[in-house]
């Protein structure tokens, strides 16, 4: 589910949250994973009894590829961005499966820039003193220019850029 949700708080600061689009929960992954275990094993059953048993040793193979497969699909696609104007500071902390990474910008001389892809998608950057930082790019390419739009409506009372 993709969530950018602004709020804004006492302190003046404001929070931009970006989610993947993961139209599958891990339960819910986990719930056809196990159905199709199920079926597999129903399939196999007659053979092993009639004592085909190296049947089983195959299928019980395929079944642990395919969990690796969805396993790794899943954790490959999760991401959350949380960006955070907050005084002079614009604070972004990516989060992947396993991965955190956080990085802090100076509000006054950070600017969102857009640019096209190859392909007719755009890539969104914090730049600022020289450094880059690409941000939304697990998101599609609408929400992406939504992203951009949000940022840049967050840091433009504080900048020091003027268009």
């Amino acid at each position: 589910m993709i969530a950018l949700q602004p709020t804004e708080s006492a302190s003046e600061s404001v929070v931009i949250e970006a989610k993947s689009n993961l139209s599958m929960t891990l339960d819910r992954l986990m719930g056809v994973f196990a159905a199709l275990c199920v079926v597999t094993l129903l399939v196999v059953a007659w053979p092993v009894m009639m004592g085909l048993w190296p049947v089983l040793l195959a299928a019980l193979l395929h079944l642990a590829v395919v969990g690796w497969c969805f396993r790794s699909a899943w954790r490959g696609n999760w991401a959350r961005e949380e960006l955070r104007v907050a005084g002079d500071q614009l604070i972004v902390e990516h989060f992947r499966a396993g991965l955190r990474r956080k990085s802090e910008w100076p509000v006054t001389w950070s600017r969102i820039q857009m640019e096209d892809g190859r392909f007719g998608d755009v890539h969104v950057f914090i730049t600022s003193q020289g450094k880059r930082l690409e941000i939304g790019a697990f998101l599609p390419v609408s929400e992406r220019t939504e992203l951009a739009r949000m940022v840049d409506d967050a840091l433009r009372p504080r900048s020091a850029w003027r268009d």
